[in-house]
């Protein structure tokens, strides 16, 4: 079930009301509200928030999420509340823990303000079951879709190539493609005027592409997991020469892009065998090793062993980690500036 902003931000603020027994709030919605940047501003116990509303917060987003807010909240010199239709405990308390208040429509919330180092007030509640039922990707963002943004983001001149030629460096049929195309277009992603196509709303597509490729599309693709053999090795790794048809990806991708991260987990796509990563005397079978092998899933040629920069960038935002998160934002100054 997909609901407005206008139904979840009504929906939360009706449930915290009924948990925590509060008076009536004051709400500005988007049209009318001075702060551009944010969906709402709210007013909890005589208190003006910055309200963001989403669908949906997941681990997979929160790192984002979290990025945006925090400069936000320091920009505007305000406090600010994520209000989502439902968000898990484990989630709640990573948000918290960065500073930053939640609240869902079952009444989960934690909603903590201070005024000069001194706590006015923290609502919390944890515990309120999903009222809500999980929905379905959108169909853009299932297999096929993901394949087909995933070609468009590399190049968004390629929006405008034939759909044969999209077949071919993505592996979809052109039913598919063409159904992904008019979603694209129904959801102002795609603009068409005098029988061309432009790609628009390219950061949102994204970061929606993002979300759904690691919770949608990355799960199926891993092959096996492997472990270094020594430490010696695992420190050494670069030493390792990957096979023809393997491409690093993740905090390992980024390291080879910008040393700044120091991987501890290491991501490899393959388009043959995963069994000869082997060969190089560096790795050995481990179901929980570090090492990560994946089916890669685009048909065109990149250098360097590396996969293309969003997809490392999707890989760090997957991760929850907030040094992989620090360095997506890197990547989006060194070589995705188009996409912030």
């Amino acid at each position: 079930m997909v609901l407005a902003e206008h139904e979840i931000l009504n929906l939360a603020l009706e449930a915290l009301r009924g948990k925590l027994a509060l008076p009536e709030t004051a709400v500005i919605q988007k049209e009318d509200n001075p702060y551009k940047d944010f969906d709402a501003t709210v007013q909890i116990m005589n208190v003006d928030f910055l309200c963001e509303v989403k669908n949906t917060v997941t681990t997979t987003t929160i790192g984002n999420i979290t990025s945006r807010l925090k400069v936000l909240a320091a920009t505007e010199k305000r406090p600010v509340l994520l209000i989502a239709k439902y968000i898990t405990p484990t989630v709640i308390d990573d948000l918290a823990s960065n500073g930053i208040n939640t609240l869902d429509c079952a009444g989960n919330c934690h909603i903590r303000y201070e005024r000069g180092n001194k706590l006015i007030f923290h609502l919390t509640n944890k515990g309120e079951k999903n009222t809500f039922m999980t929905e379905k990707p959108y169909p853009a963002f299932q297999e096929a879709g993901l394949k087909v943004i995933f070609y468009l983001l590399q190049n968004i001149a390629n929006v405008n190539k034939p759909y044969r030629e999209i077949q071919s460096a993505t592996g979809v049929s052109l039913g598919a493609i063409k159904n992904v195309f008019n979603i694209l277009v129904e959801r102002n992603f795609i603009l068409l005027t005098n029988s061309k196509r432009t790609l628009k709303n390219i950061n949102a597509l994204l970061n929606l592409w993002v979300e759904n490729y690691n919770q949608v599309l990355k799960p199926k693709l891993l092959l096996s997991r492997m472990t270094f053999r020594t430490n010696e090795q695992r420190i050494k790794w670069l030493a390792m020469e990957l096979p023809e048809g393997m491409y690093w990806g993740g905090e390992s991708g980024a390291n080879m892009v910008d040393t700044y991260l120091e991987p501890g987990i290491f991501d490899i796509y393959t388009q043959i065998p995963a069994a000869h990563l082997m060969k190089t005397g560096f790795v050995r079978h481990d179901e929980k090793g570090e090492i990560r092998i994946y089916q890669k899933f685009w048909n065109w040629e990149t250098e360097n062993h590396l996969v293309p920069l969003i997809l490392i960038y999707a890989d760090l935002i997957g991760s929850g980690n907030s040094r992989c998160q620090e360095m997506a934002e890197r990547l989006l100054d060194y070589g995705l500036k188009d996409y912030k």
